[in-house]
C-alpha cells in the first residue's frame, strides 16, 4: 500500500469504513472523519511522508476501536473467563487496509483542542557542571506542570 501510483494526485486520503464517525487527535487538533466516507488528509506543516504515517496511525487506532467494539473481542473475552483478551495485530490488518482504500469523498472537520501552555513560559535549561548546586542554579525557575499526551486518539 506504500507504493504511489501514477494516478496519485499529491493528496493522501483517509477512509472511515464504519457506520460511526471517528475522531483522532494530532498536534492538539481533533480530526473527525465522517462514517462511510473518504476524506483528503491535509495537515498543515507536515510533509507527505509524515501525512502518510499519520494516516496509518489513524487507521490503526480506528482498527483497534472497531476490534474492541466487535464480536471477535466479545468471543475472546468469554473464552478468557472475563480477562481482557490480547490479540495478534494481524487481526487488525483488514480494517487498516479498508481505511487506506477510497469510498465516496467528503471532508474531515477539525476542532482546536484545549489550549496548551503559553510558549513564552517555556524556557531553555541552564548549562551546569557536575560541581554546581542544582537547587541554587534553578531556584528562580518556574515549575511547569506536564500536560496531556499529544497525538493520541480520543
Amino acid at each position: 500500500m506504500d507504493t504511489i501510483t501514477k494516478d496519485f494526485d499529491g493528496v493522501f486520503r483517509f477512509t472511515n469504513p464504519t457506520d460511526e464517525d471517528f475522531t483522532a487527535l494530532w498536534n492538539n487538533k481533533e480530526y473527525t472523519f465522517p462514517a462511510n466516507r473518504t476524506v483528503p488528509l491535509i495537515i498543515p506543516n507536515e510533509t507527505l511522508e509524515n501525512i502518510q504515517e499519520i494516516r496509518k496511525k489513524f487507521a490503526y487506532k480506528l482498527a483497534v476501536r472497531e476490534f474492541y467494539a466487535g464480536k471477535e473481542y466479545n468471543k475472546m473475552s468469554k473464552m478468557g473467563g472475563g480477562l481482557p483478551p490480547t490479540f495478534n495485530e494481524k487481526i487488525l490488518e483488514p480494517m487498516i487496509e479498508k481505511c487506506l482504500l477510497a469510498l465516496p469523498e467528503s471532508r474531515a472537520t477539525t476542532k482546536q483542542g484545549k489550549p496548551t501552555l503559553d510558549e513564552k513560559r517555556l524556557k531553555g535549561s541552564k548549562a551546569v557542571s557536575g560541581k554546581d548546586d542544582l537547587n541554587q542554579a534553578f531556584k528562580d525557575a518556574e515549575i511547569i506542570e506536564k500536560g496531556v499526551m499529544p497525538n493520541s486518539v480520543i
